[in-house]
Parts: C-alpha cells; sequence; structure tokens
C-alpha cells in the first residue's frame, strides 16, 4: 500500500510519469475500495478548504451521468465551490475517459486529422518554400520536401520534419520557409542548427534553411506558441521574434505563446537564461532565470515577472492539457486551438469561474463532461461547433 500512497502523493502534485501514472489507474480501477482509498487521499490533502464538499455524492453524481449518455451535460444544479471544482478535476479527469470507452460509441468530436478537409487545406500541415513551392505535410508516415528544382530541403518522420544541414541558396545569403500547423495538431521542427522546435495547434515559424556561416544571430520569427530547445553557440545568440517582442538565447530550454488573440505574450523559461525585450525599444527588457515567467503586456508595453511550475506551460508537447487556475473564459479558448472546434459561449455567467486540473489525451466531450460536473452547464455539438448553456 505504502507504493500507492507515493503514487497518489505524486499524482496530487504532478510529479508523476506516464508509466507511474498508468500503474496508479489500473490499481485504482481495480476495486471499489482502492477508488475509495484514492479519493479520501485527494480529500485529505485539501481538506482545510475541502469540509463541505461529500465526495462520494459527487462520484455518484459523474456516473449518473455517464450512464444517461445524453450529448447534454448534468442537469442543472447549485454551483459548486471552487475547492470542489478542483478535486473534481483531478480525480474525474483522471478517469473520465476510461468511463466514457466503457459505454460503447461516442459522439465525441476527434481532433483535425480525423476531420473532413477544409477549403484551402487549413486543416493540414502546410510548408511554404522560399522559392514560392508549398508543400501539405501528412501527420503520418514518411516523405521529402522539395524545392522547385529538386533540391532537398528537408525529411519528414512521424509528425516531425528536419532541414538539411546546407541550404540551397546563394553562398552567404539567407533563405526562409514558413510552416503553418492548424488548429488540434502539434509539430516538431528541427532546425539546421540541431535546435528542436515543438509547434502548438494554430502557429506560424519562419525559420532560414540555413543559418549559413556568418556571425549574424540566428533568428527565427514565431506566431502562436512554441517550445524551443535551442543548440548552444556562444558566438551566435538565438533570437525568437514575435513582432512585439524578441527572445534572445545563447542555448536552453524555454517557451514562447504569442497568439494574436493573446492580450500578453508569455515567455516561460526551463534551463539556462534568457534575456526579453521589446523589439521597438530594446532597452525596454529583462533577464530571465529558470522557472520564471515574462509576460509582456501588449497594450501598456511592459513586462512583469513570476515564479511558476514549468510543466503547467511545457506540458501541450507531451499531448497534455493542464488547467492551473484558469477562468472559464480562458479554457475555452485553449479547448478550440487543441480541438480545431469553435465554442460559442451563451452561459457568460461561467466566464470568470476558476478551475484547476489536468486531462491526458482525452477527448473534448471528456474535458467538458468533467468541468460541467463542477459547475453545471448544458452543452450541444453540431459537426465542429459547440453550443454551451445554462
Amino acid at each position: 500500500m505504502s507504493k500507492f500512497h507515493s503514487l497518489i502523493d505524486k499524482f496530487i502534485d504532478r510529479s508523476i510519469s506516464p508509466e507511474e501514472r498508468k500503474i496508479l489507474e489500473k490499481w485504482i480501477l481495480e476495486s471499489e475500495s482502492n477508488m475509495a482509498f484514492f479519493k479520501s487521499r485527494l480529500k485529505e490533502s485539501h481538506q482545510m478548504t475541502l469540509a463541505d464538499f461529500d465526495s462520494d455524492a459527487a462520484y455518484q453524481k459523474f456516473m449518473a451521468t455517464i450512464k444517461s449518455q445524453k450529448k447534454s451535460s448534468t442537469p442543472r444544479h447549485s454551483i459548486l465551490k471552487y475547492a470542489a471544482a478542483l478535486i473534481l478535476l483531478l480525480a474525474i479527469g483522471f478517469l473520465a475517459k476510461r468511463y466514457l470507452l466503457d459505454q460503447g460509441p461516442q459522439t465525441s468530436l476527434k481532433v483535425v486529422e480525423n476531420q473532413k478537409e477544409t477549403d484551402g487545406n487549413t486543416d493540414k500541415v502546410l510548408i511554404k518554400l522560399a522559392d514560392g513551392t508549398t508543400k501539405v505535410l501528412n501527420s503520418k508516415g514518411t516523405e521529402e520536401v522539395m524545392d522547385s528544382k529538386g533540391n532537398l530541403v528537408a525529411s519528414k518522420g512521424e509528425n516531425a520534419i528536419v532541414l538539411e544541414q546546407e541550404g540551397t541558396g546563394q553562398e552567404g545569403s539567407l533563405i526562409y520557409h514558413e510552416i503553418f500547423i492548424p488548429l488540434g495538431q502539434i509539430f516538431r521542427l528541427k532546425l539546421s542548427d540541431g535546435t528542436q522546435v515543438w509547434l502548438n495547434a494554430g502557429s506560424k515559424l519562419r525559420f532560414p534553411q540555413s543559418f549559413g556561416n556568418s556571425d549574424s544571430d540566428r533568428m527565427v520569427y514565431l506566431e502562436g506558441e512554441a517550445f524551443f530547445d535551442v543548440v548552444k553557440n556562444g558566438n551566435r545568440p538565438f533570437i525568437v521574434n514575435t513582432q512585439e517582442i524578441e527572445v534572445q538565447v545563447l542555448g536552453t530550454k524555454f517557451n514562447v505563446s504569442s497568439y494574436e488573440t493573446d492580450d500578453f505574450i508569455s515567455t516561460t523559461l526551463v534551463e539556462g537564461a534568457v534575456n526579453v525585450y521589446e523589439t521597438r525599444a530594446p532597452e525596454n527588457g529583462i533577464r530571465l532565470t529558470p522557472k520564471f515567467q515574462a509576460n509582456y503586456d501588449k497594450f501598456g508595453n511592459n513586462f512583469n515577472t513570476t515564479e511558476v511550475d514549468t510543466d503547467v506551460y511545457t506540458a501541450w508537447t507531451q499531448g497534455r492539457l493542464i488547467i492551473d487556475n484558469l477562468t472559464f473564459s480562458e479554457i475555452l479558448v485553449r479547448l478550440e486551438r487543441r480541438y480545431f472546434v469553435t465554442i460559442i459561449n451563451k452561459a457568460e455567467g461561467l466566464n470568470n469561474g476558476i478551475y484547476k486540473g489536468e486531462f491526458v489525451d482525452e477527448d473534448i466531450e471528456s474535458v467538458l463532461k468533467t468541468i460541467s460536473l463542477s459547475t453545471p452547464f448544458n452543452y450541444e455539438i453540431n459537426q465542429n461547433i459547440i453550443t454551451i448553456k445554462q
């Protein structure tokens, strides 16, 4: 039993590994007593704020919802406290997918690769080469990316593309390509210097075929979100340009989130050190140390820093969705990007509710069902459009 005590502790503080998570999940599902023990440990970990929370009743409510197999979620009830939402998302989110699968065929939305193609191939990864050649990249299988002259530009593997070491442009010149990642997908790119870039859904990166042999900076241009594992070169800084700000490093691991629709640009440092500064006013900047995040206010033109759990901001590279003190409206934005859907929220009273939890490989209906247990709402799914109602 002590082994599972330890695994539950790791689950609570989010230090549990994928292998340990599978072991814990299997043990929880083995018996009702194991499930009861798991729920009691979660309740104990938050006992200072959960005095009024009935975990057994909440669990029964969850099971009744699953068995109903209705497209809409739970009926209206009084809104549970934030602490109840927290424990439900921790416990039920961990098991929701398993129970949903046990109930037979679902109407859940799938990620974009299983949807019909849309006009303009917007549900496919696209790479646009410097010579104007555009190629659609399939998510599976291997293939070669050639320019208009038949030169090999890159090789594609499973959800990843590797650039050739030598450029195809004139000696000493930089030629830039662009890669577009649709909503609902994640893609990895290995640049010519060995730097690896994970690109999140709805992102675009402009990058050179080769950084060449000059002493100039290694510059790439980002719209959206990406995680960088930069190969160190003390003589040639690596710079990520997002129009409003630039992030300069010599070699390190960090995450940049710069979606056009967001009010802030966030830089989260995992290892090493980075300089973050305003593109138009380089003197307006800060230096980050590991486990700190810099947020740039696009409208106030200023930075603020805070210490964070970096795992929260890099989990997306592993297919995990971590909700950490996010409002309902912020969650909906992330769900739209992750699952390539449009969400119409007619229950605006939910927007300011705060949630916390984690989902691993769950489909969007599992996520919505779980959240609706803590703050009841109904929803309807019509192809790629989800409408949320009170």
